[in-house]
């Protein structure tokens, strides 16, 4: 699409995405968001803004107590806006303006969403009405549960149950205590809810959608209802390739983190064994999209963070408010390896075979998001004293937009700060997003080179 026809629709997701943080940054800058009446210092609200934008949860203040109720109301719509996907929000407005979505509205959420849905209106009334599901359902449990067992006033136990239904269903990370979840560590009234609703937004809105129509028609029968619809007998390869993959990295790092820290006397070690497996299943899904936590991530041992590092790097499905290059990439690329390792010539996934053009975009995937990596990394080393360990953490946590810190975050200089907001603009937007975004005009060649093989590997 060329520059004299308009801006490309990435290029209008990435300007609305960066509209939405700096009117949040002014927002949370003002003095009436802040307990003390004071304003807020510009580069700590637009981190905050950027990181409740793009569903991060990284924050330089503490959320808790520099924060009144006007700030968090602020980063809670933040987050919602973040998670459903601005440009989402205009094409429902839209919809319910004029009835129908605009073929440049139906450009800008497919880009947005990376899904290729052709109902978007159906696509975007499901999302919403998915969102509001399970985020009551997390209300309603931790509204009772903070009204009961810790006796909040009313208001209080519902402004902190909706906070965190918010920030739970969109993998946002960000909670009104200073310590995460650690103090809700026991409590599997809270941590439970919490952990399924995030593992299920983790797996993606059609995934959801497909278990959900699904099962719809397993229950027709028992509930004498007759369904209008029919659906294929085999799940569709997105679905299979993200709940076997979610299934994978569950297992796996559970598996990986428990036996690290199993007897880690600053996490696991003092706990009884079956509160030491739940920490473990919680500290294997967390990192992969929500960023909370139940054990303190600073006495975890150097080997546990490179598990986690893996896990945020990977994240979660695409078309979810999940971060990270997502399972279908990783799955992807595992496939293109093992196709190559066998010798064969086509890429083939579950009795599908996969075009060239979404193997390419795997590979442009990883490897723009290493390369940002590797470079971020190499500038957070040079002008700033933490080690190795703590800056590949952050900027994993940052890219994959997960929220877990590694105790830099508080006290970064102001050019560490700017640098890891933009990682999580980065990883909220895509590598894919950002690329063509970036680029002005496409070009087509209307001839050839000769082929040549160099020597590799």
């Amino acid at each position: 699409m060329s520059s004299r026809k308009g801006l490309h629709p990435t290029q209008i997701v990435a300007g609305a995405f960066t509209a939405i943080i700096l009117l949040g940054t002014f927002l949370l800058s003002l003095p009436i968001a802040t307990n003390s009446g004071k304003m807020t210092p510009f580069l700590d609200a637009l981190f905050t803004a950027t990181s409740a934008t793009t569903v991060t949860g990284l924050s330089t203040l503490n959320v808790e107590t520099h924060w009144n109720l006007f700030g968090h109301v602020v980063i809670a719509l933040l987050i919602q806006f973040g998670g459903f996907g601005i440009v989402g929000f205009a094409s429902l407005v839209a919809i319910l303006l004029e009835g129908k979505v605009s073929l440049k509205n139906r450009l800008l959420t497919t880009s947005e969403a990376g899904s290729n849905a052709s109902n978007i209106k159906g696509l975007l009334f499901n999302v919403l009405k998915i969102m509001f599901f399970f985020q009551g359902f997390l209300l309603i449990f931790l509204f009772f549960r903070f009204l009961t067992e810790y006796q909040y006033e009313w208001n209080k136990a519902l402004a902190h149950g909706v906070f965190h239904a918010i920030s739970a269903f969109n993998n946002a990370g960000f909670a009104l205590y200073a310590d995460s979840m650690i103090g809700f560590a026991r409590d599997p009234w809270i941590i439970v809810p919490i952990f399924i609703t995030v593992f299920i937004a983790s797996v993606g809105f059609p995934t959801i959608v497909e278990m959900r129509d699904r099962l719809r028609l397993k229950m027709a029968p028992l509930l004498r209802r007759k369904e209008n619809y029919k659906m294929p007998e085999q799940w569709s390869l997105n679905s299979r390739i993200t709940l076997w993959g979610s299934l994978v990295l569950l297992v796996g790092g559970t598996f990986a983190i428990g036996f690290l820290e199993w007897n880690n006397p600053a996490t696991l070690g003092p706990l009884p064994w079956w509160d030491k497996i739940f920490d473990s299943i919680f500290a294997a899904v967390m990192p992969r999209t929500a960023g909370f936590n139940s054990v303190d991530v600073l006495g975890m041992l150097p080997s546990s963070w490179l598990v986690t590092d893996i896990l945020m790097f990977i994240g979660g499905a695409s078309v979810s408010t999940a971060g990270g290059i997502k399972i279908g990439t990783a799955v992807v690329l595992f496939y293109i390896v093992y196709t190559e390792v066998r010798g064969e010539t086509a890429v083939n996934i579950g009795n599908r075979r996969l075009p060239r053009s979404m193997q390419r975009q795997a590979l442009t995937i990883v490897t723009v998001t290493t390369f940002v990596i590797i470079g971020a990394t190499m500038l957070l080393r040079l002008t700033t004293p933490f080690s190795l360990d703590q800056i590949l953490f952050l900027v994993f946590s940052a890219v994959g937009t997960v929220g877990l810190d590694s105790g830099m975050v508080a006290t970064m200089n102001d050019g560490a700060k700017f640098l890891v907001s933009l990682l999580m603009l980065f990883g909220r937007l895509g590598p894919i997003v950002v690329a063509t975004s970036i680029a002005l005009r496409r070009t087509r060649r209307h001839f050839e080179y000769p082929k040549e093989r160099p020597l590799i590997g």
